[in-house]
């Protein structure tokens, strides 16, 4: 059993992690590792000062804080859970299955090379929904399958397309019965934070993957549970009005949505361009998810 020792800084983003470990002989090593792939290129100067200080907030982070004491098994290693030239990702991807309410289970897996999902039915049948592979394993959990809703009959998963900023997510849906995927979605505006109100909303026929013609006319509201789409109709050419007005490449930005008693789902959106210092003007749309349920 090897013991690993943490000392997180949260100077930046990805975390700088400094890592000792020692075995039961109490010999080891230290190292640190600073993720800077999310980073705007900068000056040779610039990337120096920056060493400098992270190692500076390094040292001053973990003299003056508790290392958290970690225990990773280094026995008889999960060969569906396992990459011994890269101890780190054990810190990053948790093998530990989720359980769904009808019985059925999610996990993730990993080696050196790649990390998936796998959906294993009531019945042990066993699905394969996502792999994130090509040398990106260790952004498992902030590229790709990421966050998790579960709903009634489906589960959902959060899609982050890139790592950092500033792609929208999309939503990938699958059934909890068989693992089967049943839906992408697009152009997402709103996503509920609870399995009781079960719909998304999205900009109709905004589809990234497949090239489609899109149509700015209207909102889609998504039912999950019932799986069932209606239209929610928009003034023509407003969402495109307010794209061209503040460049934006991405219509879901110049939205905003929140939710009154948990039925009453209120859309904002702007089309005049943004300055600083001064209050936008929203046109607002009031859907009552009640009559949708």
């Amino acid at each position: 059993m090897e013991e690993l020792y943490v000392c997180n800084v949260w100077a930046i983003q990805p975390p700088v992690s400094l890592i000792f470990v020692t075995n039961e002989d109490n010999k080891g090593f230290a190292a640190f590792k600073l993720d800077i792939r999310i980073l705007t290129p900068c000056t040779l100067i610039m990337k120096r000062c920056l060493n400098i200080l992270t190692l500076f907030l390094i040292i001053s982070g973990c003299i003056n804080k508790q290392p958290q004491k970690v225990k990773v098994s280094s026995g008889k290693a999960n060969l569906n859970c396992n990459c011994e030239k890269d101890s780190i990702l054990s810190h990053i991807i948790s093998c530990e299955p989720k359980t769904l309410t009808n019985g059925s289970k999610l996990y993730w897996s990993y080696n050196c090379d790649s990390s998936w999902i796998t959906f294993e039915g009531k019945n042990r049948t066993k699905r394969i929904i996502f792999t994130l592979g090509d040398g990106l394993v260790q952004l498992t959990n902030r590229l790709g399958h990421t966050g998790f809703k579960e709903f009634k009959t489906t589960f959902l998963y959060t899609n982050r397309v890139i790592s950092g900023c500033c792609d929208p997510d999309n939503y990938y849906l699958y059934s909890k019965a068989t693992g089967k995927l049943l839906k992408v979605i697009d152009g997402v505006i709103y996503v509920p934070d609870s399995s009781r109100i079960p719909f998304v909303v999205s900009i109709a026929n905004y589809d990234y993957d497949h090239g489609s013609k899109f149509s700015y006319n209207s909102l889609t509201l998504y039912n999950i549970d019932s799986q069932k789409s209606y239209k929610i109709a928009i003034k023509k050419g407003e969402i495109e009005k307010g794209m061209k007005n503040n460049k934006y490449l991405f219509p879901e930005y110049i939205f905003d949505t929140s939710l009154f008693d948990s039925r009453i789902l209120i859309v904002k959106y702007f089309t005049e361009k943004y300055s600083k210092g001064v209050k936008l003007k929203y046109k607002t749309i009031k859907i009552d998810l009640k009559a949708y349920s």
